[in-house]
């Protein structure tokens, strides 16, 4: 079970929202489930939410604060391009406190009698509710239609002022949201999620981000995409300073951190997608380490042992001081890094390299429509933690080092494809079953390109020296007759 929790400042929009027929029209039969004593007792659960239902609920919840007059706020927080950080820039009303509770599609659907159980148990799990009522908090569950993407969810709405005027306690909400719902998952019987049963996962990207992407017409929310392109630079860089300047050649803009007080001593870096050109939006920040724990700054000096830190650290300086450009654009997908691919191919990969392999290969080959390559990068990296045939593992590296032979390509994806399956059988299997049952049908389906491009290639090459036997072999780049524009490392990605 997923929650997401968002702040805001209007209780009678918000409920509104839930009981009407949302963006898609997916909001169908919605209705309370449960809710305080004093919801409960203005509108019957069970029943379908009309507007003035939904005006009844808002007016109770808002009830407390109206009467005691107590303000609920939280900062509003900016980037600053000149201290490379987000500041605050004042503060804004948000006494509405709400939170979305989602199964996975295929967890298929649960019963209003089950989800006013679970509603109650996650609202006392947050503390809203005090035994002796005075520092309770009103609130109110909403279940109606899936959404979009097929999920079964309610909503819970909670006023973040208490009975007594006093402001309900929300200092970490999210990681709390986290715990309470693990607790609920095993008192009910629910599936538990992987990444928070193990203690780690990657970031989700949040409904407002979903959003924005299909108003621009993004494939991915840029969490997502610029997971991808960091990894994919990885995969491609031989040192913390090409990394950078991989990132930039990607479309990345990056900004850099310094240490409090100081205006060249970098210690972090923050990341944001170019906006497209003629745009009049403003690049957005993300922290590294909030997309994804191990490509914050010191993981990304670990992986590299240091190697190219100063330069790095003076093209950070640069950019910070303006003397270097930031992108407009993507302009340039560069080769794999050429060690990178030795470890590789001598089956020394780890589940981080291969989901940057994987990354790398989804720049290329499936760009602003993310598939298999892009599913399997993001398993993989979720996983983060055998070799193979060792004379199998050599013949591999010598087709890749071979830099124009199409070959060379299918061999890494190859060798990705076969360490990938036996550690998935080997390590995943049992410790991690729902991320294999997601990642298994991708390698598969992964296999079926690479077997179709290597019958393509062969038939290619057969037809060929039929019409001309004689004919010297030209040398062509990777893949280079069918491959989406930007395969090579002289071709831009194209965004």
């Amino acid at each position: 079970m997923m929650p997401n929790v968002t702040r805001g400042d209007r209780m009678a929009g918000l409920v509104m929202y839930l009981a009407g027929p949302g963006r898609a029209n997916e909001h169908t039969n919605p209705r309370l489930i449960a809710g305080h004593d004093m919801v409960t007792f203005a509108v019957a659960p069970g029943k379908d939410l009309s507007r003035d239902d939904a005006l009844d609920i808002a007016n109770v919840l808002d009830a407390p604060r109206k009467q005691h007059g107590t303000s609920v706020q939280v900062p509003v927080r900016e980037f600053d391009e000149e201290q490379s950080t987000y500041v605050t820039t004042g503060y804004k009303d948000a006494h509405v406190w709400h939170c979305s509770l989602a199964l996975k599609a295929d967890e298929g659907k649960l019963s209003d009698e089950l989800w006013a159980e679970i509603a109650y148990d996650f609202v006392e799990g947050m503390g809203f509710i005090d035994p002796d009522g005075a520092k309770s908090s009103r609130w109110a569950a909403i279940h109606h239609g899936d959404s979009r993407n097929g999920n079964d969810h309610i909503h819970i709405a909670v006023q973040m002022v208490r009975e007594d005027g006093t402001k309900a306690d929300v200092h970490f909400d999210k990681r709390r949201s986290q715990k309470v719902v693990g607790e609920i998952e095993k008192k009910r019987g629910l599936v538990v999620l992987e990444s928070r049963d193990k203690s780690r996962g990657l970031a989700g990207d949040k409904p407002a981000e979903r959003s924005t992407a299909q108003r621009n017409n993004q494939a991915m929310p840029a969490p997502v995409e610029l997971r991808r392109r960091m990894r994919a630079a990885l995969s491609t860089s031989s040192s913390q300073h090409e990394y950078v300047q991989r990132l930039m050649d990607s479309g990345v803009r990056v900004a850099p951190r310094f240490a409090k007080g100081s205006t060249d001593h970098v210690v972090g870096y923050r990341v944001g997608i170019a906006p497209e050109k003629g745009s009049s939006q403003q690049t957005i920040y993300y922290a590294p380490s909030k997309i994804d724990r191990t490509l914050g700054w010191p993981y990304i000096s670990a992986r590299f042992n240091g190697e190219g830190r100063e330069g790095a650290d003076r093209l950070l300086r640069g950019i910070r001081s303006g003397s270097i450009a930031q992108p407009d654009r993507a302009s340039k997908v560069h080769d794999f890094e050429p060690r990178r691919a030795q470890q590789l191919m001598a089956g020394n990969a780890a589940p981080d390299a291969l989901a940057n392999i994987y990354a790398r290969v989804s720049m290329s080959m499936e760009k602003d429509k993310p598939g298999v390559f892009h599913q399997l990068s993001e398993n993989y990296a979720r996983a983060a933690q055998s070799g193979g045939n060792a004379s199998h593992a050599l013949r591999l590296g010598a087709r890749f080092a071979s830099k124009n032979s199409a070959r060379s390509w299918l061999a890494v994806l190859q060798q990705a494809n076969r360490l990938a399956r036996a550690m998935t059988d080997d390590k995943l299997a049992s410790n991690r079953p729902q991320l294999t049952a997601a990642t298994l049908p991708a390698l598969a389906q992964a296999d079926r390109i690479i077997r179709a491009e290597l019958i393509r290639m062969q038939k290619e090459n057969a037809s060929s020296s039929v019409a001309a036997p004689t004919k010297e072999p030209t040398t062509r780049t990777p893949m280079s007759v069918h491959r989406p524009q930007g395969w090579s490392a002289d071709r831009g990605h194209g965004r």
